[in-house]
């Protein structure tokens, strides 16, 4: 007999512990995509219950449902028009006072949940008790302690999802904040009036409707617009006697007004459910006391970026060693057993040399999403956000501008762009943006990392690694500086966050997220690199005027005429054509500066060395140039990738256009004057 579906839904605060119940729920299977018409990314996985295959669906972390952000929207979208079966609202237990304000909304979305109160070990730590049957009565929906990376309680709130879907099936019981008399009348006034509507709000609960115009919410209002205009304007007339009469009776703006009894609620349902078992001082409290310090905070950010950087080079070397001798053997086995042709090239110098050489740097960028994911699950990251936020103010950039830049150090640039839709304003988010290709991405990583190990000493590289990532942050300030100034003027909005409390990282956590992302480092290794790679090859394997086995006719083939015409534009720089078509290739994909290098020096030399070897016994590259190319290659044009997502993101070509070739100019301007002025220095 076919299993019946059961559709749950994952909605919670920021840290609150949602993938690891996600994680422990699905078993770690997973699909991501993106929710239809929107940027924002898509978790879902399935896991089979009793006589159910239920799917669970995680929504992007969110503390409200006001719809602001494009994270809000998409989740009360999918909560309102796709209508899932059960919500599963993940709270953190140990901050019930941040965590209920969201569960207020979805139980005013008449909505069947299911509270799972995560972190539930972490209340009796912080000298607390939790009186979970009483919160089940007060709330009329099941609770369950849950503790998401250990897999506690997993088993009974699955067991809920099935009681409770079936229970639903008759009738679901519903809670409904009091709001008060005045508010109470005025949200009774709208219903009737919404009913005459006719259809129009059939989506959404009429109190949910009438609560969010009172509390102007604008994607709200705008569903006024197929309404006829008869029903419309009686409506929105008695909206604006409502808010007006509100306004005069308590002296706020009506969303003031519910926001405060929510929170008057929440406040009632805290001292009913919890108890104070003794006053202790946080441990988290400790902590930020030295790390949130206004003197020691930003050193000792800077120390742990250098030991971020110190680690991942430290821990990579051997293996980034052991690949590289694998693959030189491997190009050496391939030479001796095959006779020389077009074939065998293809094989050694596009696939081993060109791809091998990117692939080389795996360990390494293993090693950084292992030491990012460490100390993003402690929760320190959230601490660097609210440490940076008065720092970036300064620049114009608004404090939640961090975690962008951070994602798109951690990973890609293009999740970076994506990660700016939490900025609620348009012009926060824009500049935000527009300065997160500047930082040194994974794609990126590979490039630094193999400039760096063939001119400077090896004890340097972790101290020239820093010295890089802060010299891009620095561009990054000063150009959001600079956009603020003039071109987007005003006010930057300022910035609340709620800090998690500080937890040892579950080492299964760790290494899920370092895993997930290497994996997709490697699909783009063996899917788009391998292509443009192979597409480099022939374009340097079938010279112009020149026969396919010499050495000498790379340069006449059709990209290496490509590199001599820009070669002219970058000589000032210190570069030829070989960096000039690298750089080129680079803006498919920055990790192909590396296999476009790799297939030149194999095809030149016609020997099985690394890139590292061929680079460092050049003559023509020393550390001033190799320098002046990690510039350029820093803030140059982002790949094709990126620049498709911020089109889609800011909805311009013409800042589409400004992104791609802005960042060039700047970037040959900078390296201009940092080759002109080492060689005024040394010379």
């Amino acid at each position: 007999m076919e299993k019946k579906k059961i559709v749950v839904t994952l909605a919670g605060n920021p840290n609150c512990g949602k993938t690891s119940i996600f994680n422990s729920l699905t078993g770690l299977r997973r699909d991501v995509s993106n929710y239809p018409g929107a940027t924002v990314e898509k978790v879902s996985g399935f896991f089979e219950y009793q006589d159910y295959v239920i799917e669970v669906i995680d929504l992007p972390g969110t503390y409200s449902l006001s719809a602001y952000s494009e994270d809000e929207r998409v989740s009360r979208h999918f909560l309102i028009y796709d209508k899932p079966d059960i919500v599963v609202n993940v709270l953190d237990a140990s901050n019930l006072e941040r965590n209920l304000y969201l569960t207020i909304q979805l139980l005013e979305l008449e909505v069947p949940v299911i509270l799972a109160m995560n972190m539930s070990d972490m209340v009796m730590r912080r000298g607390f008790e939790v009186d979970y049957q009483e919160l089940s009565k007060v709330l009329n929906s099941p609770v369950v302690p849950t503790v998401g990376d250990k897999g506690a309680g997993i088993n009974e709130l699955k067991k809920e999802i099935v009681r409770l879907f079936e229970k639903c099936s008759e009738a679901c019981p519903r809670v409904r904040v009091d709001y008060g008399p005045e508010i109470f009348d005025e949200i009774q006034s709208l219903e009737t009036l919404l009913r005459e509507a006719e259809g129009a709000f059939s989506a959404y609960p009429s109190r949910w409707i009438a609560i969010k115009l009172l509390e102007q919410d604008p994607q709200v209002i705008r569903l006024f617009d197929p309404v006829p205009s008869r029903i419309k304007e009686k409506i929105l007339n008695r909206l604006n006697f409502s808010r007006e009469h509100l306004k005069a009776h308590f002296g706020e703006a009506a969303e003031v007004m519910i926001a405060d009894r929510r929170y008057g609620f929440i406040s009632g349902i805290i001292k009913t459910v919890r108890t104070i078992l003794h006053q202790r001082d946080d441990i988290s409290d400790a902590i930020d006391r030295v790390v949130l310090n206004r003197v020691l905070g930003f050193p000792i950010f800077a120390f742990i970026m250098f030991l971020i950087f110190k680690f991942t080079f430290a821990g990579a070397a051997p293996f980034i060693g052991w690949l590289s001798l694998g693959f030189e053997r491997l190009a050496g086995f391939i030479a001796a057993s095959f006779p020389e042709n077009i074939f065998r090239s293809l094989i050694i110098d596009a696939l081993i040399n060109g791809v091998g050489s990117l692939l080389e740097f795996l360990p390494l960028i293993m090693f950084m999403f292992l030491a990012i994911a460490f100390f993003e699950d402690s929760g320190y990251m959230a601490r660097a956000a609210f440490l940076m936020d008065k720092f970036m103010a300064r620049f114009g950039l608004h404090g939640k501008s961090f975690l962008p830049l951070m994602i798109s150090t951690n990973g890609c640039a293009v999740l970076g762009i994506m990660a700016s839709r939490t900025l609620e304003n348009s012009k926060d988010r824009l500049i935000t943006m527009l300065i997160t290709p500047f930082m040194i991405c994974g794609a990126k990583l590979p490039v630094f990392a193999i400039f760096i190990a063939a001119f400077f000493p090896e004890n340097y590289a972790a101290f020239m690694m820093f010295l890089l990532y802060f010299f891009s942050i620095s561009v990054a300030l000063a150009s959001a500086w600079i956009l603020r100034q003039f071109v987007f003027k005003g006010e930057v909005e300022h910035f609340v966050m709620e800090l998690p409390p500080y937890r040892f990282p579950s080492i299964r956590g760790v290494f899920l997220k370092t895993w997930e992302r290497g994996v997709v480092y490697l699909k783009k290794a063996g899917t788009v690199i391998l292509f443009i790679s192979v597409i480099i090859w022939a374009g340097f394997s079938f010279p112009i005027g020149a026969p396919v086995n010499e050495r000498t006719g790379v340069e006449q083939s059709a990209i290496g005429r490509l590199g001599r015409a820009i070669e002219p534009v970058l000589k000032p720089l210190g570069l030829d054509w070989r960096a000039g078509t690298a750089l080129v290739s680079g803006v498919a994909a920055k990790e192909v500066i590396i296999s476009t290098f790799g297939t030149i020096y194999s095809l030149q030399d016609g020997e099985e060395e690394s890139l590292e070897k061929h680079l460092a016994e050049d003559p023509f590259w020393d550390p001033l140039k190799a320098f002046s190319f990690l510039i350029f290659s820093l803030l140059y044009t982002p790949c094709c990738v990126s620049a498709v997502v911020f089109f889609k993101e800011a909805g311009s070509w013409r800042w589409t256009l400004f992104l791609m070739f802005g960042t060039a100019l700047l970037a040959w301007i900078v390296s201009f004057v940092f080759y002109q002025a080492g060689l005024l220095l040394l010379f």
